[in-house]
């Protein structure tokens, strides 16, 4: 049986902090690698916490489906990896243009490697989209695994496990041999350690609607201490000289990682609560799957070359304020992108069974003769325990 959820200002609001992030970290990225060190921790802080965000708050809008488990998976593709042709297409266009106007040439050979790359579940054309690619993954692990988990203490545990097999599964060489799967084909590694994230934003969702409905003085506390907490063990998380984590690579460092990211999560959970309402931010947090693909293509073919206009590497102050204004004005160029494609093509931004002008509502897939198959084998096996 389905269920839903009332949506709520706070996940909302998180999830335009989330994204602000996300926008401010690829222009700190940017500027630090065009050799400079004066904003180092800033990316280091905002690396360990913000992509565990996202996969903690996709768990709360997970729910058990009325389809079966192969249209549920179908219908999951339609709604992540659309979006990822979508603007796949998009930037590959870009590329040939931007290649052309910088160089008076195009390289389709490398195109056309990343476009194959695309079949092993890397989007190269626009990087931040990733993602989407391993939340669904996440998704369908979750639509696997998640309908029996009933208890905040089950899920819980389960997710703690599901995170320690996840870190386990993502620095030891010899797991890669043994589920003969290239290191994140289809993000399949990484996605059983976001997969723990989204399990315990599920599991937790009770416990933290709760929260954010204290006292507005206990909650700024929380949030600061929180805070603090990722500021202090962020530093503890240096195996290597220039160490960030990066989620995308697998990349997590030791186990005061998982430190940051929770007490991260809490921190932006509490801040969120405290925010009036807003209706930029209602606006916002429901469109951040279109501002990952608007930001892949603004990191690609704007960031850089604004920053290196700038010229303001050596100075912590400039930088800073550099990324916020970026930041905002990124968004902002993006909300034109948002109305377009909302209203043109709602089926390739996540929403498959809206009808749309351009398009149909995608009918979910049926997998009509797999399904007989397995129904057929099923039968014939038998249950476990005769009822």
């Amino acid at each position: 049986m389905q269920t839903t959820r009332p949506r709520y200002y706070w996940v909302d609001a998180a999830k335009v902090i989330g994204i602000f992030l996300v926008y401010y970290a690829h222009v700190v990225q940017t500027a630090h690698h065009l050799s400079t060190d004066a904003i180092f921790f800033q990316y280091k802080l905002i690396y360990a916490f913000h992509i565990p965000l996202f996969f903690f708050i996709s768990g709360f809008f997970h729910k058990r489906s009325k389809y079966p488990i192969l249209t549920e998976i179908g219908v999951l593709f339609q709604k992540r990896i659309f979006p990822v042709l979508l603007f796949g297409g998009i930037s590959l266009v870009m590329w040939i243009l931007y290649s052309y106007l910088m160089s008076g040439g195009v390289d389709f050979k490398s195109l056309l490697s990343n476009a194959i790359g695309y079949l092993h579940g890397r989007p190269a054309f626009n990087a931040v989209i990733w993602f989407l690619v391993c939340l669904f993954m996440v998704e369908v692990w979750a639509a696997l695994l998640l309908p029996n988990v009933n208890s905040v203490l089950q899920g819980v545990l389960i997710s703690c496990a599901i995170l320690y097999f996840g870190y386990s599964l993502t620095i030891t060489p010899e797991f890669e041999d043994f589920f003969l799967i290239p290191m994140n084909f289809w993000y399949f590694h990484e996605s059983v350690m976001a997969l723990g994230f989204f399990s315990m934003g599920y599991s937790t969702f009770t416990w933290l609607k709760k929260l954010t409905e204290i006292n507005p003085v206990l909650r700024l506390a929380l949030a600061t201490i929180f805070g603090w907490i990722t500021v202090w063990s962020v530093k503890l998380n240096s195996p290597e000289e220039g160490f960030v984590v990066i989620m995308k690579a697998s990349k997590h460092g030791n186990y005061y990682f998982f430190i940051s990211a929770f007490s991260g999560i809490l921190a932006t959970i509490l801040i969120a609560s405290l925010i009036p309402r807003i209706k930029w931010f209602d606006y916002i947090g429901r469109n951040t799957l279109i501002l990952m693909g608007t930001n892949g293509l603004f990191m690609a073919f704007f960031n850089p070359h604004v920053i290196q206009w700038l010229d303001h590497y050596g100075s912590t102050t400039w930088v800073t304020f550099d990324s916020l204004w970026i930041s905002a004005l990124t968004i902002g160029l993006s909300i034109p992108i948002i109305e377009l494609l909302n209203k043109w093509v709602p089926q390739l931004v996540g929403k498959p069974q809206v009808d749309g002008p351009l398009l149909k509502a995608f009918p979910p897939p049926q997998f009509r003769i797999p399904t007989i198959f397995f129904n057929k084998i099923s039968q014939f096996m038998g249950n476990i325990r005769d009822e």
